[in-house]
């Protein structure tokens, strides 16, 4: 994003340099998603809310009119079903998109907590930066389906082009006609394209920068844990080779290496609590749609057959089911990790010092550590949509089963 004109936030790193920045998180400004620098001018927040506005009434004529069209044609369930797909697309990329834009001012404030704190750079860590790239690659590829299915609804309008129809993205039916006067056609012809960009562009950009953070923090844990598991052996190891140069007892040493991986651990959960409240509404949206999505297009795909029409419903379906696998996966690999945490400070080796000292009053204070440290970390961290269910292989696998049961009785009906 360092190529956003100046009234954007552009997230910098500790040191000024701005990150490396995927392509795909320019997908936000299609529907005003990215944050705003801390200091434009009020001329300029004027114009981004009268952009949102605008966003606001082109994705709701778009979402009337398929509403009235399935009200029309109520009796053919399959129709229904080709229009139902893109309004609930449209329904959960409204509820979500919108929620960004209201978050935007904290999201900045998250990003920027994100790039200084959490983010790890190339620099600094190559091996693990290269791990985590290469981590994120299946998120990178699987948000190609939705753009696969963009295309396949921009093509329908420019097709008619060529053809002399005046023809929409996307079945709609309004109580005029659409094609009747030029301007006004091309007046809706330019709401639904940009429905159809607002809508994948956060697709697009969104679950990236969501599997980042949580491949980015799930990093820091792991460190935090190689950090725990070596601390009462470098401890003995350094009071072993300054014993008789400095006056630092082994405990007391151990008590400042356990202080300092027990704030990084504070920082890291603070994070998370960060990150859970920025995603929670829109996690639990995409999860709590899904079922009734692939059902749906399930549904299409059985009764299309092999058609050109077909093509941007099997891609949308590849693209979120492994768009949800991804995030099952990304979600089972934090959690366990996180768990591992309380076990981890209970066998980091604090027995060995406690046996290396004769302080009484020492030895009590790294007990009395050991009890805050795994309390910290008594309940593992799990991504959840609005406390209704956690982002995990578990709740994926229910997904998947529920539009498996829609579908057969959706296609039994049929």
């Amino acid at each position: 994003m360092r190529y956003l004109p100046s009234t954007y936030y552009k997230p910098l790193l500790p040191d000024g340099r701005a990150p490396p920045m995927d392509w795909q998180l320019y997908g936000f400004l299609s529907a005003n998603g990215w944050p705003l620098a801390s200091n434009v001018s009020k001329k300029r927040l004027i114009a981004d809310a009268v952009s949102v506005i605008c966003q606001f009434i082109s994705e709701s004529s778009v979402g009337f009119g398929e509403m009235r069209l399935m009200y029309e044609s109520i009796d053919d369930i399959s129709f229904v079903c080709t229009i139902l797909a893109p309004f609930l697309i449209l329904l959960e990329m409204m509820l979500r998109a919108f929620n960004i834009v209201y978050k935007r001012n904290s999201f900045r404030s998250h990003l920027d907590e994100f790039y200084k704190k959490i983010y790890i750079e190339c620099d600094w860590n190559p091996e693990l930066f290269e791990k985590i790239r290469r981590q994120q690659l299946p998120t990178k590829y699987s948000t190609f389906g939705y753009i696969i299915t963009l295309v396949t609804y921009v093509y329908v309008p420019v097709s008619g082009l060529v053809l002399g129809q005046r023809l929409l993205p996307f079945p709609v039916s309004y109580n005029f006609d659409t094609t009747a006067s030029l301007p006004g056609y091309l007046l809706l012809l330019a709401m639904g394209l940009w429905t159809g960009v607002a809508v994948v562009g956060p697709l697009v950009a969104e679950p990236n920068i969501l599997a980042m953070q949580i491949l980015h923090l799930n990093a820091r844990y792991t460190l935090l844990l190689r950090d725990l598991s070596n601390i009462a052996k470098n401890t003995i190891e350094m009071h072993t080779r300054g014993k008789g140069e400095d006056t630092v007892s082994v405990t007391s040493r151990f008590c400042y290496g356990l202080s300092d991986i027990i704030r990084t651990n504070v920082k890291l959960n603070d994070f998370a609590k960060s990150l859970q409240a920025q995603y929670s509404f829109r996690v639990f949206v995409m999860m709590a749609l899904s079922a009734t999505l692939l059902c749906v297009l399930g549904f299409l795909t059985a009764t299309l057959g092999l058609s050109t029409d077909n093509i941007r419903f099997i891609s949308w379906i590849i693209g979120k089911v492994v768009e949800l696998l991804i995030f099952g996966r990304l979600g089972t690999t934090l959690s366990t990790t996180t768990n591992a945490l309380s076990t981890s400070y209970y066998s980091c080796g604090w027995e060995d010092i406690v046996l290396h000292s004769t302080d009484a009053a020492e030895n009590a204070k790294i007990v009395k550590l050991m009890t805050l440290a795994i309390h910290l970390n008594s309940t593992p961290f799990e991504l959840k949509g609005l406390n209704f269910f956690s982002v995990n292989y578990e709740s994926v696998v229910a997904i998947l089963r529920g539009a498996f049961s829609y579908f057969t009785v959706i296609y039994a009906y049929r």
